[in-house]
């Protein structure tokens, strides 16, 4: 068995969380603007920001990447096309991370010449999407999380030469499919495939009179599964989701990480670090595909942090701390969508199994029993490693940024004659039917259950947004049953379908 030496991709949201990866000893980081990315909810990076960043990373031999992984309107190419022309001649950095394919031309012309990684939100999912994305141009295409090990293992068989795999290690889960869940899109008209969740998965709901959080996953953490990761040569890159986290989370995920990969030996002190970085609680999720495990536990709560106590006396409000609590250490009381929800510094160090007392002055009343998490840590030692980098990165000379000539304009569409179609609704089935009950106008959605294909060459066949490995030959054999049957009408839910 031939064990191979991944790199390990490091989150940042922020100029400290960049450097805590430095410090932890990434292999790459992977950062967003503050626009055009896929978690617009964190800070971000401006071009001068990310200019002295990558100067610094580059020195300590530290690859860093782009997440330009937003969709992007028509309207927008212009100005996408203006900020690629800033970032490729004022930035050194080594990919583009994107989903939107018009990325590829835009970025090209503004005369990026490095490589193009496919994100994880384009749900490249089955094996012959892997040759469509070397043909597009991609070298490395980001997994999907949901993937379990004989998944990830099938479609590194299928991976062509020249084009290598990514996977997800450690972090949030999404209550759907990664790049194929629209309801905060539906819940409030911000689409998480332009970077703006807002998150409905993580809020109370009331089910049969129980209020919970229904649908709030655990964080996924792959830990000392990755030992398996390291016999497959085609994954040349661990990634750590968290770009919304903060330094002391990026700092000891990658510190773990480390650990795991470089000596298994020290798994009990990498899974202490584990638990240092404050996330939600974990779960291996699918990755077993013979123990998948359910990432909803109605029995805990999923809150992201480290459970410290619960409120006692909501006269005089305090709890006693499960953990050690130092100076700095930020506390979240209660949760964000709870009108008593609030945030409090510790002033102090406090023990375990002391007590400490919220803020007199606080203006939420605190019921009893609320929980209360620590949610970051700027532990000393982190804390002075960061402000020497800081200072590194203050020394370097300062790039100055200077406007850069557009003269990419987007060509009007060209005009459409008369349509000889008319528009008319369809009824699209998902269920399974008779053959002899199909009109011929009637929409059906391919199945992977093996229904017959229908006779009708004027039935609209539509193809499952989402098709995983093991799915990709009963679609293919059904596709081919039916174009022998006369079917010349598809609708494709992903361009991979196209293959």
């Amino acid at each position: 068995m031939t064990i191979h030496t991944p790199r390990i991709l490091a989150p940042a949201g922020d100029k400290n969380c960049f450097l805590a990866a430095i410090a932890a000893g990434a292999d790459a980081i992977y950062c967003g603007l503050k626009i055009f990315s896929a978690r617009m909810e964190a800070q971000n990076f401006s071009i001068e920001e990310l200019s002295s960043l990558t100067k610094l990373a580059k020195s300590k031999n530290i690859q860093v990447y782009i997440a330009f992984n937003s969709i992007i309107k028509e309207s927008e190419q212009e100005k996408v096309f203006k900020i690629l022309c800033k970032l490729c001649k004022f930035v050194d950095f080594d990919a583009l991370i994107v989903q939107d394919f018009s990325l590829l031309d835009l970025a090209e012309k503004a005369g990026f010449k490095k490589e193009f990684h496919l994100s994880t939100l384009a749900n490249c999912t089955f094996q012959s999407g892997l040759t469509t994305a070397k043909q597009l141009g991609f070298k490395r295409v980001v997994l999907p999380r949901e993937f379990t090990i004989d998944e990830i293992k099938k479609m590194a068989r299928q991976t062509p030469e020249d084009i290598d795999l990514e996977v997800f290690i450690h972090g949030a889960l999404c209550y759907s499919i990664s790049g194929r869940c629209y309801w905060s899109s539906w819940f409030g008209g911000k689409s998480s495939l332009r970077g703006r969740c807002v998150q409905p998965c993580r809020r109370m709901y009331d089910q049969k009179g129980q209020k919970k959080r229904h649908f709030s996953c655990m964080d996924f953490s792959a830990d000392v599964l990755v030992k398996i990761l390291k016999t497959i040569p085609q994954i040349t890159t661990w990634k750590i989701e968290g770009r919304k986290k903060s330094p002391h989370y990026v700092y000891y995920t990658v510190k773990a990480y480390k650990l795991l990969r470089d000596d298994p030996t020290k798994k009990k002190e990498a899974l202490r670090y584990l638990d240092y970085a404050m996330g939600r609680e974990f779960t291996h999720y699918n990755l077993l595909s013979q123990r998948r495990m359910n990432p909803l536990d109605h029995a805990s709560e999923t809150g992201s942090g480290l459970f410290a106590g619960r409120i006692k006396n909501p006269a005089s409000p305090y709890f006693v701390t499960r953990e050690d609590l130092f100076p700095s250490d930020l506390l979240r009381i209660g949760f964000e969508d709870e009108p008593s929800h609030t945030i409090q510094r510790v002033t102090r160090a406090v023990p375990k199994k002391g007590k400490f007392y919220l803020d007199k002055h606080s203006k939420f009343k605190v019921k009893k029993g609320t929980s209360v998490y620590i949610i970051d840590r700027r532990g000393q030692d982190l804390a002075t490693v960061i402000k020497a980098l800081d200072i590194e990165l203050s020394d370097r000379e300062e790039t100055i940024i200077r406007p850069v000539e557009n003269k990419f304009k987007v060509a009007p569409p060209r005009k459409l004659g008369k349509s000889k179609n008319k528009p008319r609704e369809i009824t699209l089935s998902r269920g399974k039917i008779r053959q002899q009950s199909i009109p011929s106008t009637m929409g059906i959605w391919i199945s992977t259950q093996g229904y017959s294909a229908p006779s009708s060459g004027k039935n609209w066949l539509w193809l499952d947004p989402v098709l995983f490995p093991d799915e990709e030959k009963i679609c293919s054999d059904y596709i081919t049953k039916a174009i022998k049957k006369g079917a010349k009408n598809f609708v494709l839910n992903a361009v991979w379908q196209l293959s």
